[in-house]
C-alpha cells in the first residue's frame, strides 16, 4: 500500500493567510485614502506654492548685483579719499579728484538706495510668502507621516503575500508528490519542484503556476474517478473556474496595484482623472474576489486530497 501525504493543513494554512492578506490589504487602503486626503490638498496647493516662490526669487535676483554694485563704489570712493593727501598740492588735481569723489558719493548714494528698495521689497515678498511655504511645508510633512503609515502596512502585506506564495508552494509540492507515488502516468506529468519554480522564473511565473495546479487538480480528479471513489459525472467545470481564479489573481496582484500606484502616486492623467475612491473600492472588490476564489479551490482540493486518504487502500 502507498503513502499518502496528508496535506489538509498546509491548505487551511494558505486559506488563513489568503484571509489574512485580505485584512491587511483594506487595512492598507484605509491607510492609503488617508494618505491621499492630504496628497490631493499638497498637490492643489504646489502650482501656488511653486508660484509664489518663484516670484520670490525674482524678487531677489538683484540682490547680490546691487550689493555687488554698492560695495565696488564704497571701496572706490575709500581708495579716492586716501589718494587726496598725494594730489594736495596739485590744484587741477584735487579738484578733478573732488569731482570723482563726488559722483562716487553720488552714484553710491543711488546704489546703496537701490539696494535698500530691493532689501525691502524682499522683506515685503517674505512677509506674503512664509504662511505659503509654512502651509505647504506642513502639508509635505503630513503627507509624508501618511505615506510612511501606509508604507508600513503595505510592506507587511506584501511580505504576509510572499509567505502566502510559500505556503502555497509547498502545499501544492506535496500533493504534487504524494499523486505522483501513487498514480503511474503522473511521471510524465510536471515535477513537482516545478511547484516552486513556477513562481520564481519571471515571465514564466505568469502562467506556470496556473498551469502546474491545474494539471494537478485534473490529474487528482482523474485518479478518484479511475478508483471510482467518486462517480464520472461529479466533474465540475473545473478549467473555468480555475482559469477565472488565475485571471483574477493576476488582475488583482499586477494590474490592479498597478493602477492604485498611478491613480494616488503619478502625475498623470489617472491621479487627476479617476476617481481615487472608485479605485479603491474596485481593487478592493478584486481582491476579495480572488482571494474567495483561491479560498474555494484550495477547500475542494483539500476534500479530494481527504477522500484520497481515506481511500488509501485502492491505491
Amino acid at each position: 500500500m502507498k503513502k499518502i501525504s496528508n496535506n489538509v493543513f498546509l491548505g487551511r494554512l494558505t486559506q488563513i493567510l489568503n484571509v489574512a492578506v485580505l485584512v491587511l490589504f483594506v487595512l492598507s487602503i484605509v491607510f492609503l485614502l488617508k494618505f491621499d486626503k492630504v496628497n490631493v490638498v499638497k498637490v492643489g496647493s504646489e502650482p501656488s506654492y511653486l508660484k509664489a516662490k518663484e516670484h520670490l526669487h525674482s524678487v531677489e535676483h538683484p540682490l547680490k548685483q546691487n550689493q555687488a554694485e554698492v560695495d565696488y563704489y564704497a571701496y572706490k570712493l575709500d581708495t579716492l579719499s586716501k589718494h587726496q593727501s598725494a594730489v594736495a598740492k596739485d590744484k587741477k588735481a584735487v579738484k578733478s579728484l573732488q569731482e570723482d569723489i563726488d559722483r562716487t558719493k553720488k552714484t553710491l548714494s543711488e546704489k546703496q538706495e537701490a539696494l535698500a528698495q530691493t532689501e525691502k521689497a524682499i522683506a515685503e515678498e517674505k512677509v506674503l510668502f512664509e504662511p505659503i511655504e509654512a502651509e505647504y511645508n506642513d502639508l509635505v510633512d503630513q503627507t509624508s507621516k501618511a505615506e510612511g503609515t501606509f508604507s508600513v502596512v503595505a510592506m507587511i502585506t506584501l511580505v504576509l503575500f510572499l509567505i502566502k506564495i510559500v505556503v502555497w508552494a509547498v502545499w501544492t509540492y506535496k500533493n504534487s508528490k504524494s499523486l505522483r507515488g501513487v498514480c503511474p502516468w503522473m511521471t510524465k506529468a510536471a515535477a513537482p519542484s516545478w511547484a516552486f519554480w513556477g513562481w520564481i522564473i519571471p515571465v514564466y511565473n505568469l502562467i506556470k503556476p496556473y498551469t502546474f495546479f491545474n494539471e494537478l487538480y485534473e490529474e487528482t480528479e482523474y485518479a478518484l474517478t479511475d478508483k471510482n471513489i467518486v462517480p464520472e459525472d461529479s466533474k465540475g467545470d473545473n478549467d473555468f473556474l480555475l482559469g477565472f481564479w488565475w485571471g483574477m489573481l493576476l488582475f488583482a496582484v499586477c494590474l490592479c496595484n498597478f493602477i492604485l500606484l498611478s491613480a494616488f502616486f503619478g502625475e498623470g492623467p489617472a491621479f487627476y482623472k479617476l476617481n481615487h475612491n472608485t479605485v479603491a473600492v474596485v481593487a478592493i472588490i478584486f481582491w476579495l474576489v480572488y482571494v474567495l476564489m483561491e479560498v474555494l479551490i484550495v477547500g475542494k482540493y483539500n476534500k479530494m486530497n481527504k477522500m484520497m486518504l481515506d481511500n488509501e487502500d485502492k491505491f
